[in-house]
């Protein structure tokens, strides 16, 4: 197995070790959702790139990104997502 070093990021065939530097409140947010799952940060961070890879690809097909609410009394209502950037 070769490693090659990019910048700080150690790469092998099949693991890409990588150094992150986070606000506060971002690890606090990964923090939350690795516990509320049982799962760890590593696998969060995964699955958080997994997430925003399939968000891009839709988007890229020219589909739209929406949340659909449920009010208290059934009424459904489409919020669409705008992603800035």
């Amino acid at each position: 197995m070769s490693n090659t070093k990019e910048n700080n990021d150690v790469v092998t065939s099949a693991v890409v070790r990588l150094s992150v530097n986070l606000a506060a409140d971002a690890m606090d947010a990964l923090r939350w959702l690795a516990g509320r799952r049982g799962l760890s940060l590593t696998e969060t961070i995964r699955r958080a790139i997994s997430v925003l890879k399939f968000i891009e690809d839709e988007l890229d097909k020219g589909n739209t990104l929406a949340i659909v609410e449920k009010d208290e009394d059934g009424t459904q209502r489409v919020r669409e997502i705008l992603l800035v950037g």
